[in-house]
């Protein structure tokens, strides 16, 4: 049976957590149907484009592969040898300096082409395409660029390249390769997992994998336009390993095999020299390129060849193995005719393209040193005996190039990491990733003041790196999309680094595109959790959450905005800004409330809801919005009168909604019990607007029950922490009514669950849920932001019911005609920071 035929989207969403492990079989066939039925192919039979790689001064490698169908076992091609011609000009109109000739592909190569073209000139631009005849017609390719090195010792002025990593297929559509693909380049050189390894392992999938990441036309486009100089980390074969060690479980075969068929595939699918043909299990990437005296790259391999991982791998305390001299990322061979390239160079500027983190990264802030021991930080022996050759032999400009960790760093390299004021020896550039998720951005920000020698990091966003070098200096130009799964997805300058001839160490010249800035009180102290926003001609443009120095960011093209602070507790405040080219700083001072204040306004945070047509109640310490016209899916179509944010200072909202006041003539039970829609108000309206009391009032009816009107009063003092809630039930009928009432809270936040006195932590699935008698009158809910919300009730007589994703009371009450019964609770929002939220919420 074959598999349902999914979207990508919908792919991404099924995959969102094999980026690491690998797709499973299933996986990749769903994904590749997917792709088949939806891929916006080059046509056939060179489905998957052309490419150009591993340039010289007179030569370069072109490369297809014929290929109508890329996902079926034979690629929809006979199984015989077919002869494939190529032709190469110096003009687009490929008939200036035109030659051409034949390669014969067959079964056994997937049918891929490699042509090494020799005796062109150094230095040149060329254009190149191919025509292959299949059932008599001759078709043709599109037509491809490249270019050639200048002479080896030439004096050149300029290079302009980039470098990128990391594309996983289920991170997204490739939005930074169409960005690079527009920029005015004369290489690219790719540091590793360009594919995402299969489970299984097997050539088939191997080359199925490749097809699969190359129906992305903006990585089709990147590969027409510019020669690639392409090495390998880790999950073109498997995450992690070591030379002949798996990094993960077996897949029932001896893993050299998997290791053959992954290196097969790698070169059957992108711009390779013959030389480095694999042999089984074995193949030479490691080499070197001149780009005439400006520049030279030594392209290093520290998979195939190293040494286990120390330690048992991962990040943690170095253990005894760490120290063996022995111990390798390059293998000795190579390691010694790297440090030939780089005491021999000629060059201005000496770079290493390599895969994972150079520099020393301490994950713990006290005594002890915690390291991930995949990177050079498990192998500090060899990467001192780099770092060591390159003052010993004056190396001029050294510059590292690296990828694997999918955030965006530029270090220092020390001549020792543990002395901060020791000399730097060389500049590292590492780059962020094209599509591929950081799940331990946090970490690293918690490690940063630990690791001075780290000059810059941000591990939000995804990209790549454009390098700029000239004889006096080299600048590095970090390029970042807002979201990699949107293939329309801006791009942006994240920062711009300079390294100066003879002085090693970056110095950033440009903070990128877009506003920044710092928000801050009346008295300079810095707001974290606050919220910035940017509008342009009175349209929102973009967002930003400020981090606990009260620093912000956006990214916006050039033009006039206004920027709004909003945070909870004070007033927001707007100033005017002009983006154009670098960024620009904007300050912003807000004053705290010295009030209580009912109307317009904004409680910050990733789950807000509220518009402008919705009420704030608001003060010094809390922030609450009151639903007008907003509609939540899930109360629609009762939300109006409802709280739908909710914040403490210095906090954001996490809150989806509470449905304050429910009425129900049956006790609410089951699965979907909170969302008992009966309580409809026709009108909220501001009481009190602003003073030492603020009030808002929600007056509506019982659905069903119409004869039952009710009013819920919300009033806030000003300085208090607690919003004070009374609803009023009214029998205005003639005859008696029994209703289940109470109050039904959802925290939509990271790590929701609930909180019942006697009863602790309620963290029980969203299909399970129970009742709980409250040892308390209150009820709460809480996340992993440090904070906690609750209902503190005046009596008690009620149970709670829920689960780990929402809590609700329940009170049983009779109303006869003409009667009146009140609902009366605080509710609060409180900040935890270490301590037991429970503990506060019973202490509130």
């Amino acid at each position: 049976m074959s598999s349902p035929a999914i979207d990508r989207r919908r792919f991404l969403t099924l995959s969102a957590g094999v980026a690491v492990a690998g797709l499973t079989a299933r996986e990749l066939l769903a994904a590749t149907e997917a792709a088949a039925a939806t891929a916006d192919l080059d046509p056939a039979p060179f489905t998957l484009g052309v490419a150009s790689g591993d340039p010289a001064a007179d030569s370069v490698v072109l490369w297809t592969r014929v290929v109508p169908d890329p996902f079926a076992e034979d690629g929809g091609m006979p199984d015989r040898a077919v002869d494939v011609h190529w032709e190469i000009a110096r003009d687009e109109a490929l008939r200036s300096g035109r030659r051409t000739g034949v390669v014969r592909t067959d079964a056994a190569s997937a049918h891929t082409v490699h042509v090494t073209v020799d005796g062109l000139r150094p230095d040149s631009w060329y254009w190149y395409r191919f025509t292959v005849t299949l059932d008599g017609t001759p078709v043709s390719s599109r037509i491809g660029r490249t270019r050639t090195l200048p002479r080896p010792g030439e004096r050149v002025p300029r290079l302009r390249f980039a470098f990128a990593s990391c594309q996983s297929w289920v991170g997204g559509p490739y939005p930074a390769w169409r960005d690079l693909a527009e920029q005015d380049l004369d290489l690219v050189v790719h540091l590793g997992d360009y594919i995402y390894e299969t489970q299984l392992g097997t050539l088939a999938e191997f080359r199925r994998l490749h097809a699969l990441y190359k129906t992305s036309p903006d990585l089709r486009e990147a590969h027409a336009r510019f020669p690639f100089v392409t090495t390998w980390d880790d999950h073109e074969v498997q995450n992690n390993y070591a030379d002949e060690v798996p990094g993960a479980a077996g897949d029932g075969r001896p893993f050299l095999d998997r290791r053959a068929n992954a290196y097969q595939a790698y070169f059957e699918h992108l711009p390779l020299r013959a030389t480095s043909e694999p042999d089984g299990p074995d193949l030479l990437l490691y080499r070197r390129f001149d780009f005439g005296r400006l520049a030279r790259f030594s392209v290093l391999d520290t998979r195939q060849y190293r040494t286990d991982q120390p330690c048992g791998d991962g990040r943690r305390v170095p253990c005894a193995e760490v120290s063996d001299p022995a111990a390798t990322m390059t293998g000795p061979e190579q390691e010694r005719w790297l440090l030939d390239n780089l005491s021999s160079s000629p060059a201005t500027w000496n770079v290493i393209a390599q895969q994972t983190i150079m520099a020393q990264f301490d994950y713990d802030l006290g005594p002890q040193k915690v390291v991930n021991l995949d990177q050079w930080d498990g192998y500090p022996a060899a990467r001192s005996r780099i770092l060591g050759h390159l003052a010993q032999h004056a190396v001029r400009n050294p510059v590292v190039i690296s990828g694997d960790w999918h955030t965006a760093w530029v270090n220092d390299l020390l001549a020792d990491f543990d002395d901060p004021s020791s000399p730097v020896l060389a500049t590292e550039f590492v780059g962020t990733s094209i599509s591929s998720g950081a799940g331990w951005d946090a970490d690293v920000q918690l490690g940063l003041p630990a690791n001075p020698h780290v000059r810059f990091y941000e591990g939000s966003y995804r990209g790549y790196v454009m390098c700029e070098v000239t004889p006096g200096r080299w600048r590095s130009t970090y390029r970042i999309v807002l979201d990699a799964r949107d293939a329309a997805s801006p791009a942006y300058t994240l920062g711009v680094f300079d390294v100066t001839d003879g002085t090693p160490g970056a110095v950033q010249v440009g903070s990128g595109d877009g506003l920044n800035g710092t928000l801050t009180d009346t008295a300079g102290d810095p707001l974290g959790n606050a919220e910035v926003v940017v509008e342009q001609d009175g349209r929102g443009v973009s967002a930003a959450t400020t981090d606990a120095h009260g620093r912000w960011r956006v990214f916006l093209p050039s033009g006039a905005y206004t920027v709004t602070g909003h945070a909870v507790g004070y007033e927001s405040r707007s100033t005017t800004a002009e983006v154009d080219g670098d960024r620009t700083e904007v300050g912003l001072a807000l004053p705290a409330l010295a009030d209580a204040r009912a109307g317009v306004g904004r409680v910050p945070g990733p789950r807000r809801e509220a518009g402008a047509a919705d009420l704030v109640l608001q003060n010094s310490e809390l922030a609450v919005a009151i639903a007008v016209a907003f509609s939540d899916g899930q109360l629609a179509p009762v939300t109006a009168g409802k709280p739908v944010d909710l914040a403490a200072r210095g906090s954001l909202d996490q809150l989806d909604w509470i449905n304050l006041p429910y009425a129900s003539p049956t006790q609410p039970t089951g699965t979907e019990a909170w969302q008992s829609r009966t309580v409809r108000s026709s009108e909220v309206r501001v009481v009190t607007a602003r003073g030492e009391v603020a009030e808002v009032e929600a007056v509506g009816t019982v659905v069903g029950q119409e004869q039952v009107r009710v009013s819920t009063r919300y009033r806030l003092a000003a300085g208090s922490r607690d919003v004070e809630v009374r609803s009023t039930f009214a029998n205005q009928g003639s005859s008696a009514v029994t209703l289940w009432v109470g109050d039904a809270m959802d925290h939509d936040g990271a790590g929701q669950r609930s909180g019942v006195p006697g009863h602790g932590t309620i963290a029980t699935p969203y299909g399970s849920p129970a009742a709980y008698a409250p040892s308390a009158p209150w009820m709460g809910m809480t996340g992993t932001d440090g904070q906690v919300y609750g209902l503190l009730y005046a009596e008690d007589g009620f149970d709670c019911y829920g689960n780990g994703n929402w809590i609700m009371s329940r009170r049983e009450v009779r109303l006869e005609p003409g009667a009146t019964v009140e609902l009366v609770r605080r509710l609060t929002a409180r900040a935890v920071l270490d301590e037991d939220p429970w503990e506060v919420l019973g202490s509130a």
